[in-house]
């Protein structure tokens, strides 16, 4: 069995807050517990705007109660004429998320049958104890950036691997490749994407270096290797384009990296498109269809070529 950090955070932190309000002598302490562990989120940013949320609503609701108790009374009926009252204007001013927790300090006052100054101070430091030991606490994240790297790392060993069995069957035919890495290319996309999210939303002042941007950059270009892939195999006439944009492949497969070196590579396939127009006309119509196919496939990596300059010239990142 496996403890996760967030899981001892979470431990750590409703034993701290019921703590620390028993020092205090306040009533209805162990509910400091319960917002503490509401308000332990994945990232900073997830906390911090938790906690907001929850001690925001957990205010209104107090204003709210002490005005509809004091008017009318406290009974069941009335109570469920505040729930009326209060889950619209949550909803409204987007507070849902503390509606649990407002509801449970509306229940303090209601069993307490008296609504004070002292009683609602009572419950708003409960409230500030559970979110600042929340916030404390998640202040700690594990940096995952290494893991970004790593993902990273792993992603563009497979692009290459793709462009040069991509290259190497246009060259030599089918060599017996069963293009796993493209199956498993979008769950490592995802995941980056994932880990990048959560690195972000721990930069609460940091620069954030576009992991996610550079991410969402590969998923376009694992869009086009994907349309890239029943064109290729379904080459089967020998012509000489095939063998020369097969070099063109390997080429690429081996600078597959983040720095930008898109210009050389359209410079190079704008070589070849005027040097194919050069070539004499097909002499048969499988050469014409296999050459058209070929014209489509740089074509689609002039797209994926210029979906990373695209990247660079719009988020002028470079990781």
């Amino acid at each position: 069995m496996k403890i996760g950090l967030r899981t001892i955070k979470t431990a750590l932190g409703a034993g701290v807050s019921i703590w620390i309000a028993e020092l205090l002598h306040l009533q209805f302490s162990s509910f400091a517990a319960i917002i503490c562990i509401l308000c332990i989120e994945k990232t900073k940013i997830q906390s911090i705007r938790s906690s907001l949320e929850r001690f925001a609503a957990c205010t209104l609701s107090l204003a709210l109660s002490g005005l509809v108790f004091r008017v009318l009374g406290f009974n069941p009926l009335v109570f469920s004429l505040f729930i009326l009252l209060l889950i619209p204007l949550l909803v409204r001013l987007r507070l849902q998320k503390g509606f649990i927790n407002s509801v449970v300090i509306v229940l303090h006052i209601f069993t307490l049958e008296d609504f004070t100054l002292p009683i609602a101070l009572n419950e708003l430091q409960i409230v500030i104890i559970g979110v600042g030991v929340a916030i404390l606490l998640n202040s700690y994240m594990p940096n995952v950036e290494k893991n970004l790297k790593e993902t990273k790392s792993i992603i563009e060993e497979k692009f290459k691997k793709i462009l040069f069995e991509y290259g190497a069957y246009l060259e030599k035919g089918d060599q017996g490749w069963d293009g796993k890495e493209l199956l498993e290319l979008e769950e490592d996309l995802k995941k980056g994407k994932i880990l990048a999210i959560q690195f972000d939303e721990n930069q609460l002042l940091a620069d954030k270096k576009g992991y996610y941007h550079y991410f969402d950059m590969r998923e376009k270009q694992f869009v086009i290797l994907n349309r890239m892939l029943p064109i290729v195999s379904s080459l089967n006439e020998d012509v000489v384009q095939r063998h020369v944009f097969a070099q063109y492949l390997y080429d690429i497969s081996t600078d597959v990296k983040s720095a930008n070196t898109v210009d050389k590579h359209l410079n190079r396939l704008k070589d070849q498109y005027r040097k194919m127009k050069e070539l004499e006309l097909p002499k048969s119509r499988n050469e014409f269809e296999t050459r058209a196919a070929v014209y489509h496939l740089m074509n689609e990596m002039e797209f994926y070529l210029k979906t990373k300059m695209n990247y660079y010239d719009e988020k002028q990142i470079e990781l």
